[in-house]
């Protein structure tokens, strides 16, 4: 692990900066193809899954991915909420709500998660830039980590494994907000590019 101080440089984080800003613009396209392709499958799937499980059901969703890293991203559900057409306030309340506690869980299980030889490994992945980005940023790595392509839920376990104060970590965490009103602005944008 002798190139972490590396990871944390200046360089590392203008990558990790344009990586957002190409992630985003990918999100956009993704969703304006998927909807002038497949607008009417998708519309159905989403308010089908809408109808059913509602705004706790995007909640849960997220939740469990910001708080384990369960297989269907965060975002997925954001983008139920665009494709249903459902209420955008609900949406965004539920998704930004359910981010901030999936972080708290994350943060709290983090030890745990540790112990676990599965996880364990694919912790040891992110390990050299989490100790990089917490050594030079201390809670804004999770701030940084919380608007950028790394794993929220590993940043999240990362602080709590290092045990870093929880009040400056839940503080660094609400930049999530403001992201997920990016992220449903961008497939608005995206899903309503692609109507006419």
């Amino acid at each position: 692990m002798s190139d972490a101080p590396d990871i944390a440089d200046d360089k590392f984080m203008r990558r990790l900066a344009w990586q957002s800003v190409a992630i985003m613009v990918v999100m956009f396209a993704l969703t304006a193809l998927l909807g002038y392709w497949l607008r009417d499958p998708i519309t159905d799937l989403a308010t089908q899954f809408v109808q059913l499980l509602g705004a706790p059901g995007i909640f849960l969703g997220v939740l469990a991915a910001d708080a384990i890293s369960f297989p269907i991203p965060a975002s997925t559900y954001l983008f139920a909420g665009v494709a249903s057409g459902a209420s955008v306030i609900p949406v965004l309340i539920a998704t930004s709500l359910a981010s901030l506690m999936g972080g708290a869980l994350a943060y709290l299980v983090g030890p745990q998660v540790a112990r676990i030889p599965f996880l364990a490994r694919r912790l040891e992945i992110f390990r050299p830039r989490g100790e990089a980005l917490f050594k030079r940023w201390g809670a804004w790595a999770v701030g940084i980590a919380a608007v950028t392509p790394m794993p929220f839920s590993i940043i999240c376990w990362l602080a709590g494994i290092y045990r870093m104060p929880f009040k400056p970590f839940f503080t660094a965490t609400l930049v999530r907000v403001p992201r997920v009103c990016l992220y449903y602005g961008l497939f608005a944008l995206g899903w309503a590019s692609a109507a006419g």
